[in-house]
């Protein structure tokens, strides 16, 4: 009867993590001098390198044999495989052909699905076993340590891109594309929840003028000196952003139209003391302010708010402009 592997119910946790696991697969399977098998908990051979199956099969495919066929404890018990790894220290097993005559060490390791043996001929020098089993441990440790540094940087690099995806270049504020997502999923969440929600739309005043007068770098001076004051009145479950050239705006989640038309007008007070190119130029803007309606889609409260605005622009501009007070008594 063939020998099987016995694995213990009382061992340590099995399950490397994912780069340890990497180190293993990919450096150690491809070595040409290292023998490398993995076995699962019944000690049939779920995968072998070229080195395993040229010593023991004449380079024969060995899946789903044995492992007792090839290797045995050289003392009649059963094959003790178990990794034990306290710390992720491997231990040494040291096996033997089934007849005798050549021993082998081979250091246990778990992998995701079983346990993976690494191992040399052990007729040289126990030191120079034990040695080179310290080289490959610090090799994979350096592996792993690299892999993980890898990692690392690609989600940085993930959500550094992320980040840009949905930023304006220029200002730092939400492009326009984040920012009707963030419209329309606050729209979503007001229509379930009764909320309300409110939209400012700012355009900058005569800004054809600054560029003119300044060029476009003074120009640039301006939309960037307006978007931080921006940020720096708006809370932070607010969103503000730039939807393109001088133009702007903020959605602003559970906030009525008496609270957005009192940060805009807050806004439009607090562009007096911005002097971003010199003395002499004086930034302002005008603000259309609405709150959505029942029923009402991102399209069509942007619309609202866009039509205000310019309602606050041929009215002599630098001035906030809210819907009319009943059109928003109306909402439930």
């Amino acid at each position: 009867m063939t020998e099987q592997a016995t694995t213990p119910s009382t061992t340590l946790d099995r399950t490397p993590d994912p780069e340890f696991l990497w180190a293993l697969q990919s450096y150690v399977m491809e070595s040409g001098r290292l023998l490398v098998v993995e076995v699962d908990r019944d000690g049939r051979i779920i995968d072998s390198n070229l080195t395993f199956r040229s010593r023991f099969a004449g380079f024969a495919s060995v899946r789903g044999e044995p492992l007792s066929r090839f290797l045995s404890s050289g003392s009649g018990e059963l094959l003790d495989i178990e990794p034990g790894l306290p710390r992720r220290t491997p231990v040494a097993r040291v096996f033997q052909t089934p007849l005798g005559g050549e021993t082998y060490l081979f250091h246990a390791y778990p992998s995701g699905r079983g346990i993976v043996l690494i191992g040399e001929l052990a007729n040289v020098a126990e030191s120079d076993i034990v040695e080179r089993m310290g080289n490959l441990a610090m090799e994979m440790s350096r592996l792993v340590r690299d892999l993980r540094n890898t990692n690392r940087e690609l989600v940085l690099a993930n959500e550094t891109n992320q980040a840009l995806a949905r930023t304006d270049p220029l200002t730092s504020l939400a492009n326009r594309r984040y920012f009707m997502d963030r419209l329309e999923n606050g729209i979503a969440r007001a229509r379930i929840g009764g909320a309300p929600l409110s939209l400012i739309m700012v355009d900058l005043d005569h800004f054809k003028q600054v560029n003119d007068r300044f060029g476009h770098a003074g120009g640039d001076l301006v939309l960037v000196a307006f978007a931080g004051l921006l940020e720096s009145q708006v809370r932070g479950v607010d969103l503000a952003a730039r939807l393109g050239g001088e133009e702007f705006a903020v959605v602003m989640a559970e906030a009525d139209l008496r609270v957005a038309g009192d940060v805009a007008d807050r806004l439009r007070m607090r562009l007096a003391d911005l002097r971003p190119l010199d003395a002499s130029y004086r930034v302002t803007a005008s603000f259309g302010v609405a709150e959505r309606r029942p029923e009402e889609d991102a399209d069509a409260l942007l619309g609202r708010a866009d039509d205000l605005l310019y309602l606050a622009k041929r009215s002599g501009r630098n001035q906030v402009v809210l819907e009319p007070a009943a059109a928003v008594s109306d909402r439930p």
